[in-house]
């Protein structure tokens, strides 16, 4: 466990939390339920585990809570469990479209979705719509040029000549989900078949073995 000493230099507020803004760099929210009223100026213990999670605050010298190991890892198991549970209904609500939208894919592209799902049961749970969303985008990339060469210089385009290139576009891309889509537009124009064997899009943040890419071995 770490403490960090310092005074407060802005508090802000909403319905249920305070805020806080140290000076330095440091910033943290305190849940109101605490009943604590942190104002700018005021001195602030905060305790970590890990450097990101907040154990314990005392305000002006005064505890306003501390948590136990038991406490923190019972607050970890809830937020795991609300997790699974916020992306089943997420998954059942976006279920019909996302069946829809892999019935439009072309062939090559429905047997890399097929891959992923049969070497992880909970791949449509969990990574389906994010790898269907890159799948869609890199189609639409694909049918707007001709060669690799061009959807690399298209990669490299500030955001507005992409769009002009590519007016489908979508403007909800993170950085790896369009690095996903050139890839998978560079096989789609350079080698169709090979669409199948590229790593899933979220395979560099979470694992190969996670995602789905590595081929079950059958008995």
């Amino acid at each position: 466990m770490s403490t960090e000493r310092g005074v407060i230099k802005k508090v802000t507020e909403s319905n249920t939390h305070f805020y806080i803004d140290l000076e330095g760099s440091s910033s943290f929210g305190l849940d109101k339920k605490y009943g604590a009223i942190p104002r700018a100026g005021d001195t602030i213990n905060l305790h970590t585990v890990n450097f990101s999670t907040v154990r314990g605050v005392d305000l002006n010298g005064v505890p306003v809570f501390y948590k136990t190991d038991e406490d923190l890892e019972r607050e970890r198991q809830e937020w795991l469990a609300n997790y699974e549970r916020e992306k089943l209904e997420t998954f059942e609500k976006n279920k019909a479209q996302m069946d829809a939208d892999y019935e439009a894919l072309p062939e090559n592209f429905r047997k890399r979705i097929d891959r992923f799902r049969h070497n992880n049961p909970k791949f449509r749970v969990d990574f389906e719509g994010y790898e269907l969303f890159c799948c869609k985008e890199a189609l639409k990339i694909a049918a707007a040029f001709k060669t690799v060469a061009e959807i690399t210089a298209f990669h490299d385009m500030g955001w507005e000549d992409q769009l002009k290139a590519v007016p489908t576009l979508s403007d909800g891309h993170s950085g790896n989900t369009f690095g996903a889509a050139c890839m998978l537009a560079r096989l789609q124009i350079e080698s169709p078949g090979r669409v199948y064997e590229l790593h899933g899009s979220l395979s560099p943040l979470v694992g190969s073995e996670v995602f789905g890419d590595i081929d079950k071995v059958e008995n």
